[in-house]
């Protein structure tokens, strides 16, 4: 339904502002902090983008316009003057050009992958910006914000496909994974994830699906962690033997067929 999908996205954006950047919008309110933000909403995948600088004072405009579900949007927090250093952005459009399957995506700063409090906040920021959404999938990794997934690249599964039967097979597994309600059903609900030992954190969606937390920090993410979590996972995992792609050497997998784990 557009009307929640709009307010899906209102609360992504909201989530951003408030918690993932809030530090960044306090150093624009003050005189010199040497901090810009900029919002940009496209209504329709031809239509030219609308600019609205200075968020602070347009946010209400910016928001009216996310409810109505445009097809694309943007908050971003540069450095003063427009340079070139992104301090943090947020956006989302659409995947499926019928509007049924949108893309969100945060990039932020992590003082370093083994700090407790910059990592715990990355994820209470995705946890309130997916509560009253029922997602299809997410993820969290450290300087990645590919389209694909991890388990797209090393199955080659096209994206189309991954998207379409995101309810039927667990897109990925990362540092931090969303699993949709239905998978997690079939892995015995909430608390028999709560039980399995596998997660450092199992946080319930208000409207179906759950958020994974492998490890306190991205650091703690090990192989020995991965391997567990993938173990956890398999049952709603798509089955075929995962191969390294040379082009995303960095993309980190159990190099075992998940449909071989009993």
């Amino acid at each position: 339904m557009p009307g929640s999908s709009g307010a899906s996205l209102v609360r992504w954006f909201r989530a951003a502002r408030t918690g993932l950047y809030s530090d960044l919008v306090e150093a624009e309110a003050g005189s010199g902090r040497g901090v810009d933000s900029e919002a940009q909403i496209r209504p329709d995948i031809d239509d030219l983008v609308r600019r609205f600088p200075h968020i602070a004072k347009t946010w209400p405009q910016f928001e009216e316009q996310l409810a109505a579900f445009p097809w694309g949007a943007q908050l971003v927090f540069l450095t003063q003057g427009g340079e070139l250093e992104v301090l943090g952005r947020a956006s989302s459009y659409h995947v499926l050009k019928d509007g049924s399957i949108w893309r969100a995506s945060a990039l932020a700063k992590v003082n370093s992958p083994d700090d407790v409090a910059s990592c715990t906040a990355v994820v209470d920021f995705l946890h309130a910006a997916l509560e009253g959404s029922s997602p299809l999938y997410g993820h969290i990794e450290w300087d990645d914000f590919g389209e694909l997934t991890n388990l797209d690249v090393v199955l080659s599964r096209k994206r189309r496909t991954s998207l379409c039967e995101g309810r039927q097979f667990l897109r990925g597994y990362a540092w931090v994974t969303v699993c949709p309600a239905e998978l997690v059903a079939r892995l015995g609900g909430v608390a028999a994830l709560e039980d399995s030992g596998a997660f450092h954190r199992v946080l319930p969606l208000r409207a179906g699906g759950v958020l994974l937390q492998a490890s306190a920090t991205m650091d703690g993410y090990t192989d020995q962690v991965m391997e567990r979590i993938f173990e956890t996972l398999a049952p709603v995992l798509p089955p075929g033997e995962p191969r390294p792609d040379p082009a995303h050497p960095d993309m980190r997998f159990v190099p075992r067929d998940a449909a071989t784990v009993r």
